[in-house]
């Protein structure tokens, strides 16, 4: 691919500036209150490149039943854009490309300003340079490059460009995939690592619980009930069940760096506590504790089963202990499985072996994606392969970053797979 790599390298400049825009745009979520900014600056983008371009709004009325949160402010704003491939073979196939315009919010710790890309050491450091705004600057360069090559399209595109998936529980895409708008045969979803090619991500539940004690002054303890002394009693029958829920793996492997890391093979199924609340002050006792979590699920688990689990084991709990609690498990994305067989992954797989110069696994993630819901809905094809490296890019951390060459490399990879290079 000389004549790419030439062109690619030569939109280095292009690419950046591209990149040090987007993240400028603040749409750290929450509150995600800039959507509408960042769709109206990617719209004469594609337009230019002959794209069909619609602003999507979330109805009020669904925001209000399906996603509301008080920590949310402004439109839900996403962006379908699609344009047709000329006649030819496999010209009638759609492919729909996926990723989220939303960020976590940046947190303390960085050397660089999270909002103002910068390079340094052959990477771009800023929120979003990885999860997810590189990839969408690849994109629209991998358009620049095959407009300037006068290159044909593989199949016809439908770009989707979405919000809130770093929230849910009802991002846009899963709007997006409900309200009909994902029409593609195939689905490559341009959010996550370079790790691998993901065709299975687990499924994940969160679950609250609230203990109850009886309140009193703390000098005479012993004539109420702390609840926090209740909920570690909770908390030791929870660790035991976390000890059982870890044992079990995926028959997906998960990717290289993983196994180098940590020694694991296989995607794990996993059980958390991770938040802890009670106490007003350091002279009463409790009257309530709040323990919240969350269980990510294989996809060879199936979700009743799950739910299943987790409410014998709450229950069998607290009525050993006589703990008086409520508890709530509240699915959100569900798995996502693609056969590591089918031919979409296949190619897909090849394409971003020859654009990394490393041969890709195909592989499952511990994570969670929105995809899950809205292929489940659409049926569609779908694997995902993204631009920043796991263990590397510090998503969701500070210093997020990804390599320039990184960078390059997946804009080869997305020109691959969605023009005839021959």
């Amino acid at each position: 691919m000389p004549t790419i790599d030439e062109e690619v390298k030569g939109k280095r400049g292009e690419l950046l500036s591209l990149l040090k825009k987007l993240v400028a745009i603040r749409t750290d979520v929450p509150p995600g209150e800039n959507y509408n900014e960042i769709i109206d600056f990617l719209i004469p983008k594609f337009e230019a490149f002959g794209f069909k371009c619609e602003k999507v709004e979330m109805p009020q009325e669904v925001y209000e039943t399906r996603q509301k949160q008080e920590c949310l402010r402004g439109e839900r704003v996403n962006l379908v854009a699609r344009r047709d491939a000329k006649s030819g073979a496999g010209a009638k196939e759609r492919l729909t490309v996926y990723t989220h315009l939303d960020v976590v919010p940046a947190g303390s710790g960085w050397h660089t300003d999270p909002f103002e890309a910068t390079v340094r050491d052959d990477k771009v450091y800023g929120r979003g340079v990885a999860d997810s705004k590189g990839a969408v600057a690849c994109l629209l360069t991998a358009l620049s490059v095959a407009e300037t090559l006068e290159l044909e399209q593989k199949r016809e595109l439908e770009v989707v460009l979405t919000t809130d998936e770093e929230v849910g529980p009802y991002s846009g895409l899963c709007y997006l995939a409900d309200a009909g708008f994902l029409t593609g045969k195939y689905f490559l979803c341009m959010d996550g690592d370079n790790d691998g090619v993901c065709v299975a991500t687990n499924g994940i539940i969160v679950w609250e619980a609230e203990i109850f004690g009886k309140s009193c002054h703390s000098s005479y303890s012993f004539i109420g009930e702390n609840a926090i002394e209740k909920a570690n009693l909770l908390l030791n029958e929870l660790m035991r069940l976390k000890g059982t829920i870890e044992q079990r793996t995926s028959k997906m492997p998960c990717s290289p760096f993983l196994r180098e890391l940590t020694g694991i093979e296989r995607m794990r199924a996993v059980f958390n506590v991770t938040m802890m609340n009670a106490g007003v002050k350091e002279n009463v006792i409790p009257e309530r504790c709040e323990l919240r979590g969350d269980r990510r699920y294989l996809p060879e688990e199936p979700l009743e089963e799950v739910l299943h689990e987790l409410e014998e084991h709450f229950k069998r709990a607290t009525e050993k202990h006589g703990i008086r609690a409520r508890w709530e498990f509240k699915p959100m994305y569900p798995p996502m499985f693609t056969d590591p067989n089918d031919s979409f992954v296949e190619e897909v797989r090849r394409n971003a072996s020859a654009a990394f110069h490393r041969e890709m696994e195909i592989i499952g993630v511990q994570g969670s994606l929105d995809v899950a819901y809205a292929v489940k809905k659409t049926k569609q094809k779908a694997c995902a392969f993204g631009v920043g490296r796991s263990v590397e890019s510090n998503a969701h951390a500070p210093d997020e970053n990804v390599r320039i060459d990184d960078l390059l490399n997946y804009t080869k990879f997305l020109m691959l797979s969605l023009f005839n290079l021959d």
